[in-house]
């Protein structure tokens, strides 16, 4: 214990270290997808490994509660997959416990990092969040303009999704950490802002997908509520008069941008495709499940149908993946939307499980503006796209941005 904290500022170097690995671990899953056809465990034992390290600090510092919260976990996977091995087999059980590792990634990352830094031996900053966005982008944009990227979608759609391997989750990262970006450019000369947003918005562009695009808007619009609350509160009319000017013209030159871009292009192709040219033709469940949700409501309620046919004691433990959609691993598909991909395929007992960690640890705390929108971006993107808070690459970021940052360091 008193090697851990004699020495907090090697270990916050360590874990940082393994945090900015996740892009290029990222980058390396790709690879092996698209040329092996196949993801490696190499990838998912280093991130176990993190968390192990992460484990073995918390262990040091003598939190008793994580003591019950490690047991119970313990105790509510062994079950799971007792019944999974019960109901399907020996087959699925690999499946199974890979996606339970991928799903309950986020509360454990999130008990570890917190603690740590509650105890002083972690430390959460903001310009880290922005460095690690811009690795993400580096590895996105870099291949896309130079023709080594991958597409973003196989047929009919436009888009980069450079040397990474799912939309979703990219989109993701860009969409929640937008925010952090944003708030980077105060007390930034207007070259730094310029140059910074003009970067975030090609990768935007490059992806062509609806997600980052639709949080950068929300993202804006949240921002300049909170300057014109303090301009009006402050009375600041000079302000509020360069801000609404300065607003129109990057309004225009954005709907410009748009215009001109893969995401608008897709668009034109997904509604010439379901045969939508009138605004009130879209308002139909068919073309709303298709056009906004990418037909999730289907596979929702698809999968809420498979969910009424088992027993009760399997709805509380869960009835996990492998057998959702015929039985084959290869063809099956999630819901994608978090909240409802958690409670059927780890019942009532994983649901209490996985926000277990805010009753255990977690205490009020007041959070900062570029926190609130990005969180409200987590808790949208989680019901409509998914891929936030069952995705290791994505849950660990949404883990850092809900620990409160105690010390305020610019970009």
């Amino acid at each position: 214990m008193k090697t851990i904290r004699n020495n907090p500022e090697i270990h916050n170097k360590i874990i940082w270290f393994l945090l900015f690995l996740n892009p290029f671990l990222d980058v390396f899953t790709s690879f092996s997808n698209h040329y092996l056809g196949r993801s490696l465990y190499s990838v998912l034992a280093i991130k176990f490994i993190f968390l192990l390290y992460l484990f073995f600090l918390v262990i040091k510092t003598k939190h008793k509660k994580l003591l019950y919260f490690s047991l119970f976990g313990c105790f509510y996977f062994l079950l799971f997959l007792s019944v999974q091995y019960y109901l399907k087999g020996s087959s699925f059980l690999l499946l199974e416990t890979q996606n339970l590792f991928r799903t309950f990634y986020f509360p454990f990352a999130f008990s570890f990092l917190y603690l740590l830094q509650k105890s002083e031996i972690f430390q959460v900053e903001r310009k880290k969040l922005v460095q690690l966005l811009f690795v993400y982008l580096f590895f996105l944009i870099v291949p896309s303009l130079t023709g080594l990227g991958f597409a973003s979608y196989a047929h009919s759609k436009s888009g980069n999704i450079g040397w990474f391997y799912s939309t979703n989750e990219i989109g993701a990262i860009l969409a929640i950490l937008g925010p952090f970006l944003l708030s980077s450019f105060s007390n930034r000369s207007w070259c730094y802002r310029i140059f910074m947003l003009a970067i975030y918005l090609l990768g935007i562009f490059v992806l062509g997908t609806k997600v980052p695009m639709l949080a950068f808007v929300i993202t804006c619009f949240c921002f300049l509520a909170f300057l014109y609350y303090r301009f009006f509160l402050n009375k600041e009319w000079k302000k509020i008069c360069f801000s609404t000017l300065a607003t129109i013209l990057c309004s225009i030159l954005f709907v410009f941008c748009i215009l001109q871009s893969s995401f608008y292009k897709n668009i034109q192709v997904h509604l010439n495709f379901l045969g939508i040219h009138q605004i009130q033709d879209l308002f139909t469940f068919h073309h709303i499940d298709h056009f906004i949700f990418s037909e999730r409501l289907s596979f929702l309620s698809d999968t809420h149908e498979i969910y009424q046919t088992h027993s009760f004691p399997v709805k509380v433990i869960g009835m996990g993946i492998g057998d959702v959609y015929e039985t084959s691993p290869v063809s099956m598909k999630t819901i994608e939307m978090d909240y409802f991909d958690i409670f059927y395929h780890y019942g009532i007992i994983g649901v209490c499980y996985f926000i277990s960690p805010f009753f255990f640890f977690y205490k009020k705390n007041k959070y900062q503006t570029d926190e609130k929108i990005s969180i409200f971006l987590i808790l949208l993107l989680a019901f409509f796209s998914g891929h936030i808070l069952n995705a290791p690459s994505v849950s660990v970021i949404v883990a850092l941005i809900l620990i409160p940052k105690k010390v305020e360091v610019k970009a």
